[in-house]
């Protein structure tokens, strides 16, 4: 019995956290990090949804409103709740609210039909929007009468997907360049490093700039140019690493068994340094947004009327006077992305550092 009773109270053993894994969980600037990206990443997945109105609807009549216009606490009748005036802008007068009239603003409302992932889902449903016919503009409108937020939530995805592909065109060229480099050694290390560094002399953005007006504007273009720009980065980087892990005891064993060339590279020598791959890879996300930004600010990037943050903060700038709206949203989102991977990268870091 008693036997018995010591195995059924004998629990199963459970499965530890990595080191590296609570390290990073009770950073409080990691946890901040992945709040940040994932609330973008929610807003890539139901933009349509998320958005009121579709990023190209335009009026004219409505150009350059301040955020919150014709907003007011309560209906015409004292009723409780958020409800909308129509306004206009004329050159003249400048903006005008009918306060004669009030519509509510309400959740789950139907509007425009809309199509999103390839088409898989199709609805009208949209998360807020006003009961009545006005426009509820909640971050304003630029300078064709386009919903501002609307523009900010469609072009989330076009930073993440250019620092997405950027990101893997660097790691899918870099990362093997780069090992096979300080693997072999000899001739083909110096002949790969000194085109390296032939690179490396440009700065990531000149490099950019160079490529895109080479290979002409546009989104595609933009991620193959910010790609090929990272490239460098990678090679130096995973080099490095390489070099460090070739002469362990694990690679010789592996050797003296007759795994020799590039088995042992993709087998053992690179699995063995991808810590250093996935932190550079999280800050090059970053980088690779900022580098689009700015391209598509220099008008290089993406073309008009596509909602790309870049683009949206060099419009913006010419109205800066008349609506300093239109281009301040856009250049906080890019800094809040921009800061969310880069204190995830920061983390990481910190997190698999073998010294920690």
């Amino acid at each position: 019995m008693t036997n018995a009773a010591t195995e059924t109270t004998k629990k199963a053993p459970q499965r530890r956290r990595p080191r590296w894994l609570k390290r990073l969980l009770r950073n409080p600037l990691a946890v901040l990090g992945f709040l940040i990206i994932g609330f973008f990443l929610v807003v890539v997945a139901a933009a349509p949804f998320l958005s009121p109105y579709p990023p190209a609807d335009q009026s004219l009549r409505t150009t350059y409103l301040p955020p919150g216009t014709g907003v007011s606490w309560g209906g015409p009748e004292g009723q409780f709740g958020l409800w909308v005036s129509p306004a206009t802008r004329s050159p003249i007068g400048g903006v005008k609210v009918d306060e004669s009239e009030a519509y509510p603003v309400k959740f789950f409302v139907r509007g425009e039909p809309y199509e999103w992932a390839g088409g898989l889902i199709k609805s009208d449903l949209r998360l807020f929007g006003v009961d009545g016919p006005v426009r509820y503009h909640l971050l304003g409108t630029d300078e064709q009468g386009r919903d501002v937020l609307s523009r900010l939530i469609h072009g989330a995805w076009i930073s993440l997907f250019i620092g997405l592909i950027s990101v893997g065109i660097g790691v899918g060229i870099g990362v093997p360049v780069g090992a096979i480099s300080g693997f072999l050694g000899g001739a083909t290390d110096m002949v790969v490093q000194r085109l390296v560094d032939i690179m490396l002399a440009f700065p990531g953005i000149l490099l950019a700039i160079v490529l895109v007006a080479t290979f002409g504007t546009g989104l595609g273009n933009v991620m193959i140019a910010v790609g090929i720009a990272s490239i460098p980065v990678y090679a130096r980087l995973v080099r490095g690493s390489v070099l460090s892990v070739k002469n362990r005891e694990y690679v010789e064993a592996a050797r003296a068994m007759g795994k020799r060339g590039m088995p042992t590279l993709f087998r053992h020598v690179i699995p063995n340094s991808l810590a250093p791959i996935i932190v550079q890879s999280s800050l090059q996300m970053a980088i690779a947004i900022l580098f689009a930004a700015g391209l598509g600010f220099l008008g290089l990037g993406a073309r008009p009327p596509q909602p790309e943050w870049g683009l949206m903060l060099a419009r913006g700038r010419e109205y800066l006077a008349v609506a300093p709206h239109v281009a301040t949203f856009p250049g906080l989102a890019i800094v809040l992305v921009v800061l969310g991977f880069n204190l995830v990268g920061d983390a990481l870091r910190d997190a698999l550092d073998p010294r920690g």
